[in-house]
């Protein structure tokens, strides 16, 4: 995440002593800022992730959070993706910081609704439900 988009959640958490529950509302709000595209530093609002991007990138926005009473509320806890690997990588323990890097082999990989329909159609957990109400059992 550091190497691709220059957000550092490690450094964050150590300058500004994130717990654990701080840790995934941060994450939540970024990840529903960006969802929306729109800017979490200056708030503007694009046309297009592509836009919002280069915006972010121009401006090195990427690095400079809103102040803490904007994400850290209650509503973050909820995250914007299901099964979001970024917050199952998350600790409370100082650990990495002592290492100076989490592992690198974990990969967080964003998930793709642009056709959330079609995700539901072909859903492993409604083709169960579908084979149990075929079956007959309650």
């Amino acid at each position: 995440m550091e190497e691709v988009h220059g957000f550092d959640l490690l450094k964050i958490k150590s300058d500004y002593g994130l717990n654990f529950y701080q840790q995934v509302k941060l994450v939540n709000f970024v990840r529903r800022e960006v969802h929306q595209c729109r800017c979490y530093s200056c708030q503007n609002k694009f046309q297009s992730k592509t836009e919002l991007t280069g915006h972010m990138e121009e401006t090195e926005h990427i690095t400079l959070l809103p102040p803490r009473l904007i994400w850290d509320q209650p509503q973050y806890y909820f995250p914007t993706y299901e099964n979001d690997t970024l917050l199952f990588t998350l600790s409370d323990s100082d650990d990495e910081l002592l290492v100076g890097k989490r592992k690198e082999d974990v990969p967080v990989i964003s998930e793709d609704i642009s056709n959330i329909e079609a995700l539901k159609r072909s859903s492993v957990l409604n083709q169960l439900l579908q084979q149990d109400m075929n079956n007959g059992e309650p």
